[in-house]
């Protein structure tokens, strides 16, 4: 059994375990939140143990790093294959921490909850909590593509309709989820939950921790597939955020990408599971939000939308048709959690991107698009897209894709063949993965073991004018917001 289907099944057990009875209620004002030990060790099943005293021990933040731990918190010792944090619990304690949990007993000056595994209790911890909490609506997002933006995005339109927490940076995995799930207080009336998955049972997961009242499935592609498999295993995985739906409330909403490969799985997966509210969204004409006439500029897209059979036509100063597809996903969320057009539409019309996706920085004669963040094939497509939608001589500097396993050089050549044919004029690549796309691409591409090289050819290019818009991508270890910044100093 895999290690994320293994923490899948203990969780389940100890949720099953953990009724969630007689935890007593949380403090609800929100200038003076916290949680009690005793609340702590009934929701994980923990044993107290430690110096105890007739007043209660309250903590008022979670944290599992030392580094960035505030007073008045709990520490919490999780144990990796490469470290293990109870090596921290002294220095926790000097850092202000009032209580630890724990997976050893030990002495210490502090009172203790001891649990078998802290990761588990951890996401147990975050799950009585989210149960807790009288948000009104909880949004669950995954995809292969776009999870950031669309977070992003909808933090934004729910904010001016009421008190909204997201998903801060990429905080989405089993330990970011439950951090996320923690911070929310009495005040928020919205939560935006971003969920990722590098391997099958990890979304389910992060959906049971969370039970969110709406789920967004955006797409599924060819990302990670190192760990998937295969696309289908994408599209199972992904699937399995819709197990979250329903488990608090009856009358939970998913929300799905008509245009998207596994959009019939998805759907038969719904019906099996009694899911009887959904929401399409997509160019097909069997989508709730329908999209269509995209346009492109410098600056921006311009797109129509149907919102509850009217259509709205709709710019944001945004590039890339992706975007626009993110745009209707959005709004099909609005509408699932009774939101009305003109209260969404300020949001769409104000939203300006997220950093390192796609943002646009002035040249001489152009754009550079700062696309840096992250990449896999379907994104790097959707990228090529937007560059090449803008007039000019345009070309691409892209870092190796990562976690695509054995179909890694078949991908990078196929991304060399459809940058080819899309109209990219030159093409810059960078690391080991990408030596064999020159050859595919053929006159204008070349290959560089280093960033430094690669700059100084793109700034050559720019200056020689043989490059009015240039896009730079590449996964997180190609590091290639270092060639951003290196063009940009140039500029």
């Amino acid at each position: 059994m895999t290690e994320p289907q293994q923490i899948v099944n203990d969780l389940q057990l100890a949720l099953d375990q953990s009724k969630i009875e007689g935890t007593g209620g949380l403090s609800m004002d929100k200038n003076d939140f916290f949680w009690t030990i005793e609340q702590l060790s009934q929701s994980v099943n923990g044993e107290l143990f430690g110096p105890l005293s007739e007043q209660p021990v309250r903590f008022d933040s979670v944290s599992t790093d030392t580094r960035t731990m505030q007073p008045g918190a709990l520490y919490i010792a999780i144990k990796g294959e490469h470290f293990d944090g109870h090596r921290f619990i002294e220095e926790a304690i000097k850092q202000g921490a009032v209580a630890v949990l724990v997976s050893e007993m030990m002495e210490t000056i502090v009172p203790a909850v001891l649990v078998e595994d802290t990761r588990i209790a951890l996401g147990q911890f975050a799950h009585w909590h989210r149960q807790q909490m009288p948000v009104k609506t909880l949004v669950g997002i995954t995809g292969s593509n776009g999870k950031t933006t669309t977070k992003t995005l909808l933090q934004n339109l729910f904010s001016a309709v009421g008190n909204t927490l997201a998903t801060e940076g990429n905080l989405n995995n089993d330990f970011g989820v439950p951090r996320t799930l923690l911070n929310i207080r009495p005040e928020h009336e919205f939560a935006i939950i971003e969920m990722g998955a590098n391997h099958p049972g990890e979304i389910e997961y992060l959906t049971l921790l969370a039970e969110p009242d709406i789920v967004l499935l955006n797409n599924a592609s060819d990302a990670h597939i190192e760990g998937f498999g295969s696309l289908q295993g994408v599209i199972d995985t992904k699937g399995e955020i819709f197990l979250g739906l329903n488990r608090l409330h009856q009358n939970g909403v998913a929300v799905i990408n008509t245009d998207s490969p596994g959009f019939d799985d998805w759907q038969n997966t719904l019906t099996k599971l009694s899911v009887k509210n959904v929401l399409k969204f997509g160019e097909s004409d069997q989508a709730d939000v329908c999209l269509k006439n995209v346009l492109s500029s410098e600056e921006s897209i311009q797109f129509d939308l149907s919102v509850n059979g009217n259509w709205q036509t709709v710019t944001m100063p945004v590039l890339g048709k992706h975007n626009a597809m993110n745009a209707a996903a959005c709004v099909a969320v609005c509408l699932a959690a009774n939101l009305n057009w003109q209260q969404v539409e300020p949001g769409l019309l104000s939203f300006s991107g997220v950093a390192g996706r796609l943002q646009r920085h002035k040249l001489a004669n152009g754009w550079l698009i700062d696309d840096s963040y992250n990449a896999n094939p379907g994104s790097v497509r959707a990228g090529i897209d937007a560059l090449t939608s803008l007039p000019g001589q345009v070309a691409l500097c892209l870092g190796a894709m990562a976690e695509l396993g054995e179909h890694t050089q078949a991908l990078h050549e196929e991304i060399a063949a459809y940058a080819k044919q899309a109209g990219v004029n030159l093409l810059f690549v960078y690391g080991a993965a990408t030596q064999t796309m020159p050859a595919v691409f053929g006159d204008g591409a070349k290959f560089y073991a280093s960033h430094q090289q690669m700059i100084e050819d793109v700034k050559e290019a720019i200056n020689h004018q043989q490059v009015n818009h240039l896009l730079i991508k590449g996964s997180r270890s190609a590091k290639m917001e270092q060639v951003v910044q290196g063009v940009l100093s140039a500029t």
